[in-house]
This record gives structure tokens, sequence and C-alpha cells, in this order.
């Protein structure tokens, strides 16, 4: 075995010069323990090309040899995706890591077609900053942006705080080039809105997590930049109350609204616990929302649309309490700060049961009580931190320890039960159990379980076609 894998190194610097190769235990140990440092596996090598052509001739050496690859990003996944499987043998398999941060080959805007073509080793940041600079948006924006890469954004059909107005990375992806499983480079860059000539493989790949090819290179649409922008903080009695003030807010200024976030109580006062900001308050109201507005107008021209719009809300919904305008550039980045800093606030406090589930906006209160409802009757005592992007239909229910309790033993004790509660919940409302986190290794048995036999078959046949030795991301998403 160990005479094998030399030779396999050996190839790898013989085929794929200049490829950065890194064997250290440490090194290795970070790149195979993923965000959250629930899963810490192993791997033979951690490989870090810079360029297309060495994926290519890793994937082949690669499948010479039989060893498995673990692509990844900037590693900001949440559901194990990026790390080698935690039940990898490593004497049936060998594994190797395959970082693309280093792919940087290409960064180019065609101002003409309102597009973007990046590689895969681009942090979301660096592309947004890029379009900026040249007059342009790239609208896809979460919490991770200075760190999770393009790739891994494309491979994850990652989500965020833009979903309602521009739609998912699936959105706004019009092409993109991929190394499968036998080292071929395949793909389209063309960037066209309308082609019908035969399947669209970029769809297969988007959201498949590295386990039908390795994305390198991918044409993403970008906008006009807005010229003004408007953030509202909007105090309300509960999330039914959230989603008719959506309804209302979306009858005035549907082309204008760009996020729509909600937060529970809860979910702000663990985020003021934790960081200086402080939400606008209002005696009586409960919950929290976030409301964000961009316009290619003038600033004077949005906010006296937008304020209108307000007023006539608050005469509207009497759950509607209090809304507050921010003021300048720093009270819009003091409200958001207060939204995009929840996760971390809440990772402050320990442990938690984290779930990302999504379901028709009109059900998302339907859906809310019921979990909370069922965990109640089953006499768990939980602290529900619950938040997210209430616009797209979107929540993320984390339902953490009580305070002063342990939080180990509180998931010990109860993680089982209530992922089992919450997850029934948003199927009995039609929803789905992971709505931008992905499948990765942490819901793959799940997915099979809730999946039709037949859907399921065709998960399987996809993946057996394009990867029949199994050696792509083995143990994510669809078990083979």
């Amino acid at each position: 075995m160990l005479e094998r894998m030399n030779e396999f190194l050996k190839q790898l610097r013989k085929q794929a010069p200049g490829l950065l190769i890194n064997t250290d235990a440490a090194y290795i140990a970070r790149a195979c323990t993923d965000w959250r440092k629930r899963y810490c596996t192993t791997a033979l090598a951690v490989l870090e090309p810079m360029s297309t052509r060495q994926v290519q001739a890793i994937v082949k050496i690669c499948d010479a040899f039989n060893v498995a690859i673990s692509t990844q990003g900037g590693n900001t996944g949440l559901v194990g995706g990026a790390v080698p499987a935690a039940d990898s043998d490593p004497v049936k398999l060998a594994h190797v890591v395959l970082k693309t941060g280093r792919i940087r080959e290409v960064l180019k805007l065609d101002e003409s077609n309102l597009t973007l073509t990046a590689s895969a080793g681009y942090t979301l940041y660096e592309i947004q900053e890029y379009a900026q600079a040249h007059g342009f948006l790239f609208p896809l924006s979460l919490a991770s942006e200075g760190t999770c890469t393009l790739g891994g954004n494309l491979a994850s059909n990652a989500g965020g705080v833009a979903v309602l107005r521009y739609g998912n990375t699936r959105e706004l992806c019009l092409g993109l080039e991929y190394v499968n499983a036998q080292g071929e480079l395949c793909g389209d860059l063309r960037g066209l809105r309308k082609n019908n000539t035969g399947y669209d493989l970029r769809h297969l790949l988007i959201g498949s997590e590295g386990t039908l090819g390795i994305v390198t290179t991918a044409c993403m649409k970008v906008y006009p930049a807005p010229k003004s922008r408007c953030v509202a903080w909007l105090n309300v009695d509960n999330i039914q109350t959230a989603v008719d003030a959506l309804g209302f807010v979306q009858g005035h200024l549907f082309g204008e609204l760009s996020s729509y976030e909600w937060m529970n109580a809860n979910a702000i006062d663990v985020v003021q616990t934790h960081f200086p900001a402080r939400a606008p308050t209002c005696p009586g109201a409960v919950d929290h929302v976030l409301a964000e507005f961009t316009s290619l107008g003038s600033e004077t021209t949005l906010r006296e649309q937008v304020t209108k719009t307000l007023e006539a809300l608050l005469e509207e919904l009497p759950g509607v309490r209090n809304i507050a305008m921010a003021q300048n550039g720093r009270e819009i980045e003091a409200f958001w700060a207060l939204r995009e800093n929840i996760s971390e606030a809440q990772a402050k406090e320990g442990l938690n049961v984290k779930h990302d589930v999504a379901c028709a906006v009109s059900q998302l209160p339907t859906f809310h009580d019921m979990a909370l409802n069922d965990i109640a009757e089953h006499g768990v005592d939980v602290r529900p931190v619950l938040f997210g992007h209430l616009g797209d239909g979107n929540l993320h229910f984390n339902l953490s320890a009580p305070k002063g309790s342990d939080a180990a033993e509180f998931l010990k004790q109860h993680q089982t039960l209530l992922n089992n509660l919450v997850h029934d919940a948003i199927l009995r409302c039609g929803g789905t159990v992971s709505a931008e986190h992905g499948i990765g290794q942490l819901k793959a048995e799940l997915l099979r379980d809730i999946t039709s036999a037949s859907n399921y078959a065709a998960f399987k046949a996809i993946k057996q076609a394009m990867d029949p030795k199994n050696l792509l991301n083995p143990g994510k998403l669809v078990l083979i």
C-alpha cells in the first residue's frame, strides 16, 4: 500500500509540474476538518492546483490509482461536504483533498452581455469587488463571502440574502466548465441566455457537491450596480405578521425589494449578548424584519417610495408595531451586522441543533407553530434561535439549550428527536430539509430516506453514469 501511494505521489509530481502537494500531518488535519468541526477525518495528501490542466492531471492519476477526491473551496460548508467522509477507510480507499483556491486563471467581464467569467478559486468577495469596480453588481451574498469560493458556491447552489430578487447560484450561472471523473474537460462558457441544443449539463453540476465533476470556471450573470439603497427595520408581533407585511411591500415595491430577513427575539438577544450592536425595539413586538431596497434611480426617489409604502403598511397591519429607517451607511451596516452575526454569536454559546429548511412563504407560520408545538408536546425545553431569508421561504431553525445548561449534554439527549420533529413538520408543510446548505455527509442518509424510490434510483443512475468508480466525493449527497 505504501509503495503504491508513493508511486501515486511521484506520478502527480511528474504529470502536474508545479502542483502544490502537502503531506504534512497537521496541514492535512486542518483540511480534513469541516467548518463546524463535526467531521475530523484524514487523507493521503492535500493537493492545490493552480490551473484546469493540473486538475485534469490529478483526476486522471487518481482514476488510475483508485484514489478518491474531496474537492474543497473555502471549507465553509455546514454539512461535511468538503472533507472526506467520516466512514472512509483509508486502507480500502485512499483519499486526497483537492483545494481550488489557487485556480485563478480567468476573471473578466463582458459588459454588453452582462456576464462575468471567473475561475473557481476566486472568493465570492473578490468577485463582488471586481464587478463593483467596473460598475456592476454580482448579487450573490452570504455571511461567508470573504472565504467561500465560486466553485463551492456552484457545488452547493448557495443562496444567501438576495435570492428573493436575483435567485440562487443556479439562477445566476449561464455556463460552466468542469473536469469529469475521467479527467476530461467538459462544459460551455459561451454565456448564452438561450440555447436548446441538448441536455443542460450545467444544471446537473450545480448543487452536485463535487460528486459528478470538479468545476473550474463559470460564466455568471451580473447586473448594473444600484445607485441607491434603503434599509428598514420592522418590529412585528409574530412571523405571520412578517409574512403579511412581505406581501404588502411586494405589492408596492416588488422591483426594489432585494432582501427580506426575519429574526425572532432569541436571535437578536444572542447577538446583543456577544456583539455591541443594538436593534430598534418596540413594546409588544416580539420579532424583527430587516428589509433592503435598491434602485437604479436616485436615493431621494427611492427613500420617498419606501417611506410612503412603509407608512401605509403601519396603517394596514396593526401587527407591525414600529419601523426604523437607516439614515446613513453606518446605520445600514449596523442593521445588517445584527442579522449577519447571529450564527457567530450562537456559536459562542456552544453547540446547537441546526436546521436549514424551506417551504412556501405562505406555509412558514404553519411550520413555525407546528414544529414548536411538537417540541413542547414532547417535553423538550429548548431556546429557539430562529432567523432566515423569509422572503424566499428559507428559515434557519436552530435550537439551543436553555440558558445556563450544558450544550453538549443537550445535544446528546435531544438532537435526534429534535431533528425528527423539525424534519417531519417541514415535510408535512410541503417543504424541504435542505434549502441552501446542501446535503453533504450530514444529510445523505436522510435524503435517501425521504426521497421516493424512483427519484433516488435516478440520482444513483446519474452518479454511476458520470462517476462509475465512485471516486468523486464518495459518501456525500447520493450514497452508492
